[in-house]
C-alpha cells in the first residue's frame, strides 16, 4: 500500500476523528490496513468491517492489544487509540482502495466470466510477472471485499494488476469496477449461473457488462465471441479497441 496519513485517510472516506490520546496524530501515517484482527501488523490501521452476519467491531480490542495504531469504526468505542467514525466501513474501505489504485501507474486488468476467472486470472499472472512485478487477486477473492483489498495491496513498483471479479447479484461488478478503473477488461463467458440473482442469462450477461463501466477511455475490451451476448457487450464500449478470441467463429471485424 501506498503511505496515507490519518488526517487523509480520515479526508477521503468522509470520517470523524477522535483522539481520545494525548498524543500529536497530525503525523500519523499508515503503510498497512487490515480487516483481519488475528493478522494485525504493528502501527497499521485497523478497519472495523461489518456483515449479515459478522461485526468486526468485537474484534478492536483484539487490534488495539496486537498493536493497531488507529481504528476506523462506524460507532465509537472505548479505546485508547485514535479513531476515525464512518457511516459505513464497507464504503469507506473501497475509497481508499480507490485511492490507492489512482496514485499507481500500473496497468490495471480486470476480469469476469461466468466460469474460469480464477484460472484465467493465474495464467496471466503466471505470464506478466516475467515482465515486471505483478499483483493478482489472493484465491478466488473477488467480491466487493476482496477487490478493494487487493487494490490496498499495490505499491509504487507494481508494473501489473489482474483483478478478478466476481457477483452474484447485479450491480455488484459495476461497484468493483470502478474502484478498479482497469486499463484492460476481459469478459471470459457466460452461461447459467448464479440464477438465483440473475434471473436469467440475459441477466447474467448484463452483470457481466458491468465490467466494462469502469474501463478508461483509452481501455482494451476483450470478449469470448462464442458467447451469447458478445455483440450487445460491444455496443457498450467508448473507443475501437476491442479484441475478441472464438474456437467456433471466423474472424470478425469489431
Amino acid at each position: 500500500m501506498i503511505a496515507i496519513s490519518l488526517k487523509k485517510l480520515c479526508s477521503i472516506v468522509h470520517g470523524i476523528i477522535i483522539n481520545k490520546t494525548k498524543l500529536n496524530i497530525d503525523n500519523l501515517v499508515f503503510s498497512d490496513i487490515s480487516t483481519n484482527s488475528k493478522k494485525i501488523i504493528p502501527g497499521c490501521l485497523f478497519i472495523a468491517l461489518v456483515g449479515k452476519r459478522f461485526d468486526a467491531h468485537n474484534f478492536v480490542r483484539e487490534s488495539v492489544e496486537k498493536g493497531a495504531s488507529a481504528i476506523l469504526l462506524q460507532h465509537e468505542m472505548n479505546e485508547n487509540i485514535p479513531q476515525i467514525i464512518v457511516k459505513n466501513t464497507t464504503i469507506a474501505l473501497g475509497n481508499i482502495a480507490l485511492w490507492n489504485r489512482k496514485k499507481s501507474n500500473a496497468n490495471v486488468i480486470a476480469l469476469t466470466g461466468s466460469s474460469g476467472k480464477t484460472s484465467v486470472k493465474e495464467m496471466t499472472n503466471a505470464i506478466l510477472k516475467n515482465y515486471g512485478k505483478t499483483l493478482s487477486t489472493f484465491k478466488n477473492f473477488n467480491n466487493n471485499i476482496g477487490v478493494p483489498l487487493t487494490l490496498l495491496n499495490i505499491d509504487t513498483l507494481h508494473k501489473y494488476v489482474i483483478i478478478e471479479i466476481g457477483a452474484n447479484h447485479p450491480k455488484e461488478i459495476l461497484y468493483s469496477t470502478k474502484l478498479a478503473n482497469p486499463n484492460i477488461v476481459l469478459i471470459n463467458n457466460i452461461c447459467h449461473s448464479h440464477l438465483d440473482g440473475f434471473k436469467s442469462l440475459l441477466g447474467v450477461s448484463k452483470a457481466k457488462q458491468e465490467i466494462l463501466s469502469g474501463l478508461s477511455k483509452t481501455g482494451t475490451a476483450i470478449f469470448n465471441a462464442d458467447s451469447h451476448h458478445w455483440s450487445r457487450w460491444k455496443k457498450s464500449v467508448k473507443n475501437n479497441n476491442i479484441l475478441w478470441f472464438s474456437i467456433k467463429k471466423k474472424p470478425i471485424i469489431c
